[in-house]
């Protein structure tokens, strides 16, 4: 196993996503590779979500972003099986980088809130 320091809401953010997995695939094989990496961050994670309500409303909001994503990423997906390339599949596509601005945008606001001593930068072309 190889080991790194991330940032918390790198860490949390995997997590989340993790945690959708769990609750979406169902072939068991993945499941136990998913439930085994999921345990292992788990145990790493050092938040008390509990006693602290301001972080779990950031993790919540993380959690909804990532299963728009896994919902955009399987719908366009569908769209791919059946080459329809037209209005859905680009505003689908469109909305993957929303989505991930967004995530981006929690994940630096629990590293601030968690005084990580990390923190993941993004920098792209402005579209808005």
């Amino acid at each position: 196993m190889i080991q790194i320091q991330v940032s918390a809401g790198e860490l949390l953010d995997k997590i989340t996503i993790l945690e959708i997995k769990n609750e979406r695939i169902s072939d068991p094989k993945k499941l136990t590779n998913v439930r085994k990496e999921l345990v292992s961050l788990e145990a790493e994670n050092p938040f008390d979500l509990n006693n602290w309500t301001e972080l779990s409303a950031l993790l919540e909001e993380l959690r909804m972003v990532n299963r728009n994503l896994w919902d955009i990423e399987d719908q366009i997906r569908s769209c791919e099986n059946i080459s329809d390339f037209g209005d859905t599949f680009v505003q689908l596509a469109r909305s993957v980088y929303i989505q991930n601005d967004a995530r981006a945008d929690i994940k630096k606001r629990i590293n601030i809130l968690t005084k990580s001593n990390l923190t993941e930068e993004k920098s792209y072309t402005p579209y808005q």
